[in-house]
């Protein structure tokens, strides 16, 4: 009975579970509500009814268990075929809506004349809350057009996604089209741990995961993109690595990490405590930030930098590398995209507190993390001049207008560019 009692998501994920993978969830944390009624209701009734139990009762129960476990797996066996999990995920929307890639956008056709540019990035790109004629590939289209000159502008990516997936896509992408041009829309709150982990922050997905080894060297994917998973062809033998395998998979990536971010415990100055007021009413699901392992939207913000942070910044300096290469094997060129929505309210330094720890909160050290993963690169930062930009009080994505005014001022950008390379010059397929 005690064991029902104290068997709670919060110890098991505190023991042997990943963090994430009962608190928070549906259909797991109500499986273990059940399973700890049981245990509480047998123990009751042992407490109080005091059956008398001998080693023979014991002896007997063995072989029934046994035999009932061989018959309840082959039952599974011949009756049950468990979902399928993947490694990665592709767009969510309607099928109507996605391109030959499964990406949210315009089909991906073009002339062999034409001026072809690859939209690559996460949930900014796929812009899920916006109509397919207001989306960023088709606001940037029509403010390239001119006459004599065709553009064309397709969009490769999904919600979540970090570098790691982006190269992915866009290899796929190279397998069948040409691009003259890929503008990289790099997120800076996302873009950093969802390189990182294993696993999507929110819904605890697994993901192809790179990572770079002693010497430097990036290495993998861990998985190909949409790779099977967990997916044995015993069942139960997928079910036992869907139930303890997959949950794990974050926290075992996590110990050959470096360590990350270590908050004050105590602070005598100033604190900013809307972080806390965030947490306690779960705006913008505020519970779901991991501070303690930095897989978090407000972790690249945190100063001094931390090992782990720096190990980020490293990973994904190689992937937009990697990314930068596969462009340029292809014969197209890179530009990377950032839009500045005015997060910070103070160019000096803030200490937030959360839970009763401290953090410091920099922006100067902000754009010195991203500094040096762009260095190098060919990079365009926009500001966002529309007041009212974000799609709601939760939802920080672009709106339609202020979609449009970066992907104004981004053709703008890129006219030169574009002016710099004629259509002669690209092999069409």
């Amino acid at each position: 009975m005690l064991v029902g009692v104290m068997l709670t998501g919060t110890v098991l994920e505190a023991t042997v579970l990943s963090e994430g993978s009962i608190v928070g969830t549906k259909r797991r944390a109500a499986a273990l509500i059940v399973g700890r009624v049981l245990l509480v209701a047998a123990g009751a009734y042992f407490l109080i009814r005091r059956p008398r139990v001998t080693v023979v009762h014991l002896g007997a129960l063995v072989p029934g268990v046994l035999v009932s476990g061989v018959a309840g797996a082959v039952l599974l066996q011949v009756g049950y075929r468990p979902p399928p999990i993947v490694s990665g995920w592709k767009s969510f929307a309607p099928a109507a809506e996605q391109n030959q890639l499964g990406f949210r956008g315009r089909r991906i056709a073009y002339a062999p004349e034409d001026y072809v540019i690859v939209l690559l990035g996460d949930s900014q790109v796929e812009a899920m809350a916006l109509t397919l004629d207001t989306m960023p590939e088709r606001r940037l289209e029509s403010h390239l057009d001119a006459p004599g000159r065709t553009m064309r502008v397709f969009s490769l990516g999904a919600g979540g996604y970090g570098q790691d997936q982006e190269l992915l896509a866009l290899q796929q992408y190279f397998q069948t089209y040409r691009a003259d041009l890929v503008v990289l829309w790099q997120t800076p709150g996302n873009d950093i741990w969802n390189n990182v982990f294993k696993t999507h922050m929110f819904n605890r997905n697994p993901k192809p995961t790179f990572w770079l080894d002693r010497s430097g060297a990036l290495r993998g994917p861990s998985e190909s993109l949409l790779q099977p998973l967990a997916d044995s062809r015993v069942v139960v033998a997928s079910l036992w690595k869907r139930a303890f395998g997959l949950p794990w998979r974050d926290k075992s990536w996590e110990r050959s990490l470096p360590p990350p971010y270590r908050p004050l415990d105590h602070y005598e100055g100033p604190v900013q405590t809307e972080w806390q007021e965030r947490w306690n009413a779960n705006l913008g699901r505020m519970r779901d930030e991991n501070l303690a392992t930095e897989k978090s939207h407000l972790a690249v913000m945190l100063a001094p930098r931390s090992e782990r942070m720096q190990y980020g910044l490293d990973l994904t300096r190689a992937l937009t590398q990697r990314i930068h290469e596969l462009v340029t094997a292809h014969g197209g060129r890179l530009v990377i995209l950032q839009v500045d929505a005015h997060h910070f309210t103070s160019d000096a330094d803030q200490v937030y507190v959360l839970n009763k720890k401290y953090y410091r909160v920099s922006k100067r050290q902000f754009e010195a993390n991203w500094s040096d993963v762009n260095r190098g690169f060919d990079t365009e930062i926009i500001p966002v001049t529309v007041e009212d930009y974000r799609v709601g009080p939760e939802d920080g994505h672009l709106n339609a207008r202020a979609t449009d005014q970066v992907m104004a001022d981004l053709a703008k950008r890129l006219r030169a560019r574009i002016a710099e390379k004629r259509h002669a010059s690209v092999v069409p397929r």
